[in-house]
């Protein structure tokens, strides 16, 4: 007999902020039924909720024994705040009204921004790691080749905030953390795809793989890879030809170059796209599901054997490439390769681009500027100086639990 086997992996630790949240519901769902990590892959699932949450999340988890879901290995349900080695996985699922930017001004009259805000800051306060790249390759290859040395003590962690206002929070009020674990998903290429796939009158996945450079949900540039539909053949050799799209196909569709030219790609396309996002048209179930996509994205490029590239936009703490500035959050088109990521550098002779990436810089800086002076007095004056109050004598969430360990 022929018996074919497969090692058994060992389980991945996932915890998930805020999984009561609707969009916190679905991707536990998506990551227990095996479309993120992998059926063959058993994850050990953690739950951080409020202490007076508790009770909320042990029905949830009883719902999801129910399912059976294939990838299920343990539950665990914490008030502690953890630190950056209790988990492989980390699943920020902030539910900000905006997913890239937060209206500061309005986070003291609303209880759910201002109770997500607090769990943000308060975990990513209590963040601290090596950085990565200061252990030298020797230490790894030592510490893989101890057979008491668990995989996941060398494994880079990942830690995926659901935006960009997350992400940075996460970075700026973290401590000693390395950036190249820290990702979140954009929904700017699938509103990208759709309004070209509408405006040339063909179905989204014929148009061909797209850039994303973006500060938010406004100010945002857009390159699509040539040709712009996949099967089109531009046979057009003339120097002044745009090689975009063909001819033929041009005609097909009955445009001329009035209506799809270069200046309208640069210009009318980006301020279509800008007013679709800016709309922000995301809601929990597609919130989930990019969530969930960028974070299948990274792993799959992680747990790739022949080191296959893996092309995407993601958002990402930026190296400083093509101009951008080190240390400040972005959407940036990346080339993922296992553990590590580079920005996609193909657009970078490009002086639309450059010019672009400039305008982008500015919105950036202006943001964080504003939004890192606010959560460090956030910090202080919430979560330092404000003793917490007994749920007796309070309906507040923030109740202490029962551990020797800081809580939430």
């Amino acid at each position: 007999m022929n018996f074919q086997t497969k090692p058994i992996l060992t389980p991945l630790k996932v915890l998930v902020i805020n999984p009561l949240s609707a969009a916190g519901q679905l991707t536990i769902m998506k990551i227990l039924s095996g479309m993120v990590f992998g059926k063959d892959q058993l994850v050990d699932m953690i739950l951080l909720v409020y202490s007076n949450e508790k009770r909320a999340a042990e029905v949830f988890t009883l719902e999801l024994l129910g399912c059976a879901f294939p990838c299920y290995n343990s539950f665990s349900i914490s008030s502690d705040i953890p630190s950056v080695s209790d988990a492989d996985v980390f699943c920020f699922i902030s539910n900000f009204s905006e997913l890239t930017k937060i209206d500061v001004e309005k986070i003291g009259s609303d209880d759910q921004q201002f109770d997500a805000l607090y769990l943000l800051i308060k975990v990513a306060n209590n963040f601290s790691g090596l950085i990565f790249e200061e252990v030298s390759d020797d230490i790894k290859l030592t510490l893989k080749k101890k057979p008491n040395v668990n995989e996941k003590e060398v494994r880079k962690p990942i830690i995926m905030a659901d935006g960009l206002a997350a992400l940075d929070i996460v970075m700026s009020m973290s401590k000693n953390m390395s950036s190249d674990v820290l990702f979140c998903p954009t929904g700017i290429p699938d509103v990208t795809k759709s309004i070209l796939a509408e405006y040339l009158k063909v179905d989204c996945n014929e148009i061909n793989d797209v850039l994303i450079w973006a500060a938010n949900d406004e100010v945002l540039h857009v390159e699509v890879e040539k040709p712009i539909i996949i099967h089109d053949k531009n046979n057009n050799t003339a120097d002044c030809a745009w090689t975009m799209i063909s001819e033929d196909l041009l005609r097909s569709i009955d445009y001329d170059h009035t209506q799809f030219n270069s200046s309208w790609m640069k210009k009318e396309f980006i301020q279509k796209v800008a007013a679709v996002t800016s709309k922000n048209p995301y809601g929990c179930i597609y919130k989930a599901s990019v969530f969930c996509n960028a974070l299948k994205s990274i792993w799959d490029s992680r747990k790739s054997e022949t080191g296959k590239l893996t092309y995407c936009n993601l958002g990402v703490i930026s190296d400083g490439s093509l101009g951008t500035f080190r240390g400040y959050p972005y959407v940036l088109p990346l080339v993922l390769s296992r553990d590590k990521w580079s920005v996609n550098k193909k657009f970078e002779e490009d002086v639309h681009v450059q010019n672009e990436i400039k305008r982008i810089n500015k919105i950036v800086k202006k943001q964080h500027e504003l939004l890192l002076p606010y959560c460090k007095r956030f910090l202080q004056e919430n979560v330092i100086n404000q003793a917490f109050i007994p749920p007796s004598e309070s309906n507040s969430n923030y109740s202490v639990g029962s551990s020797s360990k800081s809580s939430v």
